[in-house]
């Protein structure tokens, strides 16, 4: 071992130096860079697992306020359909009784269109009775060539009046 190390020239007071030197530069390259940086790679590890967990939750709540907002809506919507059904019946209802009132008016107003043509009917059928009867009179003095009395004319008339209403 000794001829190997001779003939590769190799000095072991330097080796032991090399070994030392590189045994400092492992302690302070372990102090002073490979801890520190291991503690920044720690901590953004940490973040981003923070960060993704972060995200998860936000997924959360944005689905959970989707479908909040769903249910409002289709809350909101039942409530807009049965407002309108409500509205359309209540509609319905008004028409109907406007139907009914009107029905009922033009049924008052036909009975007192009736009842107004049948009172005239009867006061100009009353009319041209006593005109009827006045003629009779006037022809009966003419035919007669007498003035008849408040009596026979009165009595004339009355029977006149009643045969038309009994021809009627």
């Amino acid at each position: 071992m000794e001829k190997i190390i001779a003939d590769f020239g190799v000095q072991p007071i330097y080796l032991a130096a090399q070994a030392v030197n590189f045994l400092i530069l492992v302690i302070v390259l372990n102090k002073f860079l490979f801890k520190p940086l291991l503690n920044v790679l720690e901590q953004r590890k940490q973040k981003v697992a923070e960060s993704l967990d972060n995200a998860e939750q936000i997924k959360l709540k944005l689905s959970e306020a989707e479908s909040e907002a769903e249910e409002k809506v289709a809350h909101a919507s039942r409530q807009a359909k049965t407002l309108l059904e409500n509205a359309a019946n209540r509609a319905d209802r008004i028409i109907a009784d406007a139907h009914e009132k009107a029905h009922a008016d033009a049924e008052h107003i036909i009975n007192k269109g009736k009842a107004s043509v049948e009172a005239e009917r009867e006061a100009m059928q009353k009319e041209v009775q006593q005109e009827f009867a006045k003629l009779l009179v006037l022809g009966i003095e003419k035919v007669s060539g007498k003035v008849l009395n408040e009596g026979d004319h009165t009595k004339i008339v009355d029977e006149t009046i009643e045969g038309l209403k009994i021809n009627s």
